[in-house]
């Protein structure tokens, strides 16, 4: 049984936020977030979804993948990522008018369907389609069978929306006419993320192939290791990923000691440092090389250095020397730009790891935090500001998504990448909204054995900012 998720009063988090020279002691700009969860009782018709696919696309919010219930479980035979609990539905949500709809999945031939089953799904959205890939699910042989898949989709969204909502007997086959498949060893991964730059490059992070259940001693793990870079084109109905020459980007290392071996983690859109130009961020990720004796090299820690990605000039990524404290595994996540300051901001709700320390305590986490990335004087220089006399309303976050507010602006032309321009927020506004993802309800919250539930609750983030961002003198 899962427990109800009882929410404690408001949250108000606090983050520090000064110049990317030496700190100004006596002078140290902040804004706040209000972390709040949603009164609205349309949201109380959500489905528990975690590890999901989600796109905003025109007022309605199209889910389908994922998981139902909580964190996986070890302990007890069949409970790692049991068929029964994988998300069955199709889901499209309209928050103005609290109408939820819900086809199940289509059937198709082989193994395709079995692709909605997944969890952990990479995807992406540009220009009304949606591109989904990889995903970790389960084989038309049964519960036992596992893989990770290597398919590609490309969804129509008006179609596929138009066919959850038509409530009739050609639902299923509208829907599946929205989609057009392709398959490559390229997007063969899960626990990445999916981008589609400026260069109209598919650009596939990191991830892992597992093959088999987690608990089977026979199982099959493999690292992705790398970035696989590639464009998308159709011949004869279907899709053809073709590799770019500026991929895969690597840094050619062994497994044992590559910073690419990472998954379940942050992959972020980034301003770069002519305050134009689009790159990513890969933030946190696991595990570091465990060695032998661990039976998938699970021993190791979280990867505490960001990765820059930047397509214009080989050798396309660079690893920054900076360690990050806090919030490394999978979480929702908020972009904003500040012009004036030239520093982009990622801000990171809950998930786990409370600390790179703790981490393999699975500690769960309500620490608020906010990755800096400044480029001001010609520099590029990485800071974490933490939360400040709070934190979140419950140990939320991970495998959840941040839905940007229909009231922001987005920085230039970044609406494609949810970049929230810092400038024109103004005190007390909606920013965006959390939902989904992994809570947990009972402690110990540093143990595997906690009892977890996906989560159906929305919680509103407004924010307030006390001081503009100032740039180093």
């Amino acid at each position: 049984m899962k427990n109800k998720l009882i929410i404690p009063g408001l949250a108000l988090i606090a983050i520090s936020l000064w110049s990317c020279g030496p700190a100004d002691t006596t002078t140290k700009p902040e804004f706040t977030f209000t972390v709040t969860a949603d009164a609205n009782p349309n949201y109380a018709k959500l489905p528990p979804l975690q590890s999901f696919i989600f796109e905003n696309y025109k007022g309605n919010w199209l889910m389908f993948s994922g998981r139902t219930n909580g964190f996986h479980n070890f302990s007890e035979p069949g409970q790692d990522f049991p068929k029964l609990m994988a998300n069955q539905f199709i889901f499209v949500f309209n928050p103005t008018s609290g109408q939820l709809d819900s086809i199940a999945i289509p059937s198709y031939g082989g193994d395709t369907a079995n692709v909605f089953l997944s969890t952990n799904l990479a995807h992406t959205a540009k220009d009304g389609y949606l591109y989904a890939c990889g995903g970790y699910g389960v084989l038309s042989g049964g519960d036992s069978a596992r893989t990770t898949y290597s398919y590609f989709m490309k969804m129509q969204m008006d179609s596929a929306i138009a066919a959850v909502q038509s409530h009739n007997a050609s639902s299923a086959a509208r829907f599946k006419k929205s989609i057009i498949w392709g398959q490559s060893p390229m997007v063969c991964s899960t626990g990445g993320e999916l981008y589609l730059l400026p260069d109209n490059n598919f650009y596939m992070c990191v991830g892992h192939k597992f093959t088999g259940s987690y608990i089977d001693s026979t199982a099959v793990q493999q690292y992705v290791d790398k970035i696989n870079v590639f464009s998308v084109s159709v011949a004869n109905n279907s899709l053809v990923l073709t590799s770019s020459a500026n991929g895969p980007i690597t840094d050619g290392l062994p497994d044992s000691t590559t910073q690419f071996r990472r998954r379940d983690l942050v992959v972020a859109p980034n301003v770069l440092a002519n305050g134009t130009d689009i790159g990513l961020a890969i933030y946190g990720g696991v595990f570091t090389y465990g060695g032998v004796g661990s039976p998938f090299n699970t021993g190791g820690n979280p990867f505490p250095h960001p990765i820059y990605m930047d397509y214009h000039q080989a050798p396309y990524y660079k690893v920054d020397p900076y360690s990050q404290p806090t919030n490394i595994y999978s979480t929702a996540f908020l972009s904003m730009y500040d012009s004036g300051s030239q520093s982009m901001i990622t801000s990171l709700f809950g998930g786990l790891g409370d600390s790179v320390q703790n981490f393999n305590a699975a500690n769960w986490s309500k620490t608020i935090s906010s990755n800096i990335r400044c480029f001001a004087n010609n520099k590029d220089t990485t800071t974490t500001y933490a939360n400040v006399g709070g934190g979140l309303p419950a140990y939320i976050g991970s495998e959840s998504i941040f839905i940007p507010d229909a009231s922001v602006t987005y920085y230039q032309n970044y609406g494609d990448y949810k970049i929230i321009d810092y400038s024109s927020l103004t005190n007390g506004q909606t920013v965006g909204r959390i939902y989904g993802g992994i809570v947990c309800t009972t402690l110990p919250i540093g143990n595997n054995n906690a009892i977890t539930s996906a989560s159906n609750v929305v919680y509103k983030v407004v924010f307030n900012k006390l001081e503009p961002l100032q740039a180093s003198k």
